[in-house]
């Protein structure tokens, strides 16, 4: 006799129901998501290939008969702005209704005003509403570097559009169309010109040669390397040059009329390969700085300045250990005895008892003061995970305040600055990450696609801990968390009572790209800190890009992702992967915004850059930048810009404080106005810039007050009524300052 098999509940079937079904419907959601942005994705690539040809008349079958929208206003500008030569133009449209025909002349007629064009693409913004059998309505985003007729140069027009398609069987039309938002930026003449070659250090980078001979699990890791350095190694006034490389690293010395001389031999550092970080610091106070470097499967080592131009290599002697492959490195007096300290003379490894061993994949690190209690404080940023604050206790020990004071960004940062942006006496911090060219991509249904394969392809066993430390820190906002590691790189404001606020939507600090290096300096002297930041990636056969691809294999086939092949260089081959690139240059609004003008000034290098280090290197009270590049020639952006504006530059030197002065604070005061610095060294993404502080100070000669706080002797040191236009060294504990006649390279 059979046994009698009970059928379920309606309640049961239900569930049984949903547990069967709710898997295919996250698949299923998942795969039309991604394959409706990949249509619209090559829709535009072709749109783009059409006005390539020029055969503009066959655009109208990428409109729909049924289309109704407004002009995008690409003819229609209005001047906005006029600052140091560069315009800012605004579009705007109209609004009236237009017919398709009356949409492709629009094109016709913005296209006949150029006399040439650089680039000009087309990207897949946001995706508002995308399901079938709705309406699909998208954000477009549109760049355009092209010379204008009647203009002396190429300039760059921006924009964002609202666009609505209709499907066309497996093809898409546009039914609807309107202007968000869109500018032009141009200028006449460029602020900065790249003088490497005739200065002499644009030496090509190469790899080191064991990431090309070695099996390496991440094999991307030759895309990476290096930093840059400024420093005055020599004590003569000049800011010299110290170059990372693969191969043989380089010192080049500042002859002083425009040239740099390479005294890597003399100076006894030849022979540096597999470098990607070069620091300098008096760390024994001598009044010379030493240099400490990273160097890739080899140890990193520690040289002493000896004061006459060479160095000797110290590392056995000093403690530093048996350290290697070390990324980033900064230094600090992190417990106030007057010695620097290494974010790992002699050292000892104090990170356990610190409590400073952050265990992420680090690319990124700033030392600073945040809440103003006399303890330099930590800042790391790593790629593949959060960011981690640590407040100094004052007593050798660090406090992980990541999450309650609101700094924690998600995302692959690659570099973090300290920086009082909007001068308000609060220091605040920026970080580059990597932006996704796809970050559209980030959305619900690719989240839970990500994590159903997670358990269905077996990686959660490996993903659980991030899931739980994500729950841990955000709640059950993954997919804000998912959209934040896309997003691109972060301005943290300091609120002054020990937390911070994302303000990088707001101040427009985000620009478009793959982030490395940033350096802050007030460019143009009016008193308001800009900021400029290295781009690029993986610069292959031009026109090719294999993010799309990536990202969607990352999601759908984990198992494999975590073989490490999809980063692997023999995979992809010869393309691209975010490369050709432009660095981006944003200029301080002065109102808490900034605006980018890269393209109008002359900075928008396609370099492949990494490393960013700002100086003066012509001592002509205008600040310069240097840029690193990865297998390509590295930059040196001399600034030639007429802002007749003037300006301070401050070197301290400490006596109870560390000799290099850092952790020291400077406020100048003029008009009412006060604008506040901090001597950090070692930032941005393996780099470092100038310690002489740099103060723009508009049309103003004479600085009311020069206020400097030094942290071990908790000295304050008051100045009034000062002259502009000069270098002043101040020295702790002494009543007056001296001014500094450096050689003035008149190149």
């Amino acid at each position: 006799m059979r046994p009698k098999i009970s059928k379920p509940g309606l309640l049961e079937r239900s569930r049984m129901l949903i547990r069967s079904s709710f898997p295919d419907l996250i698949e299923k959601d998942g795969e039309v998501f991604f394959q409706t942005g990949r249509l619209v994705v090559e829709t535009l690539q072709k749109f783009i290939e059409t006005i390539r040809s020029g055969q503009l008349s066959t655009l109208r079958w990428f409109y729909s008969s049924q289309f109704s929208g407004s002009r995008l206003g690409l003819t229609r500008l209005a001047l906005d702005s006029v600052k140091d030569d560069v315009r800012i133009y605004r579009a705007f449209s109209d609004e009236k209704a237009c017919n398709r025909d009356e949409a492709v002349a629009e094109w016709a007629s913005y296209l006949a005003g150029f006399a040439a064009t650089e680039a000009i693409s087309l990207h897949l913004h946001r995706m508002e509403s995308w399901r079938p059998h709705r309406p699909l309505v998208t954000t477009i985003r549109f760049e355009h570097i092209g010379t204008p007729y009647g203009a002396e140069r190429s300039g760059i027009d921006r924009a964002y559009f609202r666009v609505a398609w209709i499907r066309i069987g497996s093809s898409l039309q546009i039914l609807e169309q309107s202007l968000v938002e869109g500018e032009r930026v141009l200028a006449d003449k460029e602020q900065f010109a790249n003088v490497a070659h005739t200065a002499g250090i644009d030496f090509e980078n190469q790899y080191y040669p064991e990431f090309l001979s070695q099996p390496l699990k991440f094999g991307m890791i030759r895309y990476g390397p290096g930093g840059i350095t400024a420093v005055d190694y020599d004590n003569n006034g000049l800011y010299d040059i110290f170059i990372p490389d693969g191969v043989e690293s380089k010192l080049f010395r500042n002859r002083g009329d425009g040239t740099f001389e390479d005294v890597t031999r003399q100076a006894g550092l030849a022979g540096l390969d597999g470098v990607s970080v070069a620091v300098f610091a008096d760390y024994d106070n001598d009044g010379f700085k030493d240099l400490f470097i990273s160097r890739t499967f080899q140890p990193n080592q520690l040289f002493h300045n000896n004061g006459d131009g060479t160095f000797t290599d110290i590392t056995r002697d000093s403690g530093l250990g048996e350290d290697c492959c070390t990324t980033v490195a900064a230094w600090a007096d992190y417990d106030n005895d007057g010695f620097l300290d290494l974010y790992d003379g002699t050292f000892t490894n104090v990170t356990e008892e610190a409590g400073v061993g952050d265990k992420g994949l680090c690319l990124g690190v700033v030392w600073g003061d945040y809440n103003d209690d006399g303890y330099s404080d930590l800042f790391v940023v790593n790629d593949f995970g959060r960011k981690t604050l640590y407040r100094n206790n004052g007593d050798g020990t660090f406090t992980d305040t990541t999450v309650k004071s609101n700094t924690l960004a998600y995302g692959a940062g690659m570099s973090a600055s300290y920086v009082d942006y909007d001068n308000n006496g609060k220091f605040d911090f920026y970080v580059t990450h990597i932006r996704s060219e796809h970050s559209w991509y980030a959305e619900a249904p690719t989240v839970l696609r990500y994590m159903l394969r997670s358990f269905t392809q077996g990686t959660w066993k490996t993903d659980f801990p991030l899931y739980m430390e994500i729950f841990r820190q955000s709640g059950l906002g993954f997919v804000g968390v998912f959209q934040q590691m896309a997003s691109g790189n972060t301005l943290l404001r300091n609120k002054g009572d020990g937390t911070f606020e994302d303000v990088t939507a707001k101040a427009n600090a985000n620009p478009l790209g793959w982030f490395w290096g940033a350096a802050f300096a007030d460019f143009d002297n009016d008193g308001w800190q800009d900021l400029y930041a290295a781009n690029g990636w993986v610069y292959n056969d031009e026109g090719t890009e294999i993010e799309l691809e990536f990202l969607n294999n990352v999601v759908t086939n984990q198992k494999t992702y975590k073989t490490g092949i999809y980063f692997d260089p023999k995979y992809f081959g010869a393309n691209s992967w975010h490369g050709w690139e432009r660095n981006r240059h944003l200029r301080n609004n002065g109102d808490g915004t900034f605006r980018e003008i890269g393209r109008a000034v002359g900075t928008d290098l396609v370099l492949n850059s990494r490393g960013v280090a700002v100086a003066d290197f012509w001592n002509r009270g205008v600040i310069d930048i240097a840029v690193a590049a990865s297998t390509g020639r590295h930059a040196l952006l001399k600034n030639i810009g007429n802002y007749k504006r003037h300006w301070l530059q401050i070197e301290l030197v400490g006596t109870v404080t560390n000799r290099d002065a850092v952790g020291a604070r400077v406020m100048i005061e003029v008009d009412g106005s006060q604008q506040w610095r901090e001597v950090v060294l070692g930032d941005g993404y393996g780099s470092q810039s100038s310690l002489r502080l740099h103060f723009g100070l508009n049309q103003h000669d004479t600085i009311d007050k020069i206020e400097v706080h030094w942290p071990v002797s908790e000295l304050t040191q008051i100045f009034n009524r000062v002259k502009a236009d000069r270098i002043l060294q101040i020295t702790e504990g002494e009543t007056s300052f001296v001014e500094k006649h450096y050689p003035v390279a008149l190149y």
